[in-house]
């Protein structure tokens, strides 16, 4: 399980390639579904480099994050976070 909380953004990557794949190959792309796929693309990209972020952070980073993530993937990018290293890992990291 913890391999693949560290790899959530790239399943969500995925996931985006998905919603742009399976219109395509329907023949009813319109550009909402490029829209919402090209969206959840760059969710987990930024939910993988922040996942993989071995820094701890501040709430003001945090709060940044959130901001970026458009706060409800961070809460999930979050939680994979604290699965993904333990405390000691990232204890180790940031000393």
């Amino acid at each position: 399980m913890k391999e693949l909380a560290k790899y959530s953004g790239a399943i969500v990557m995925l996931i985006g390639i998905l919603v742009l794949a399976i219109p395509f190959f329907q023949g009813t792309t319109t550009n909402t579904n490029l829209i919402i796929g090209f969206i959840i693309i760059i969710e987990g990209f930024l939910g993988y480099l922040y996942v993989n972020n071995m820094k701890k952070g501040s709430t003001l980073s945090n709060i940044i994050w959130a901001i970026l993530l458009l706060i409800i993937p961070f809460v999930i990018f979050y939680f994979a976070k604290k699965k993904a290293y333990s405390e000691e890992e990232l204890a180790l990291y940031n000393e």
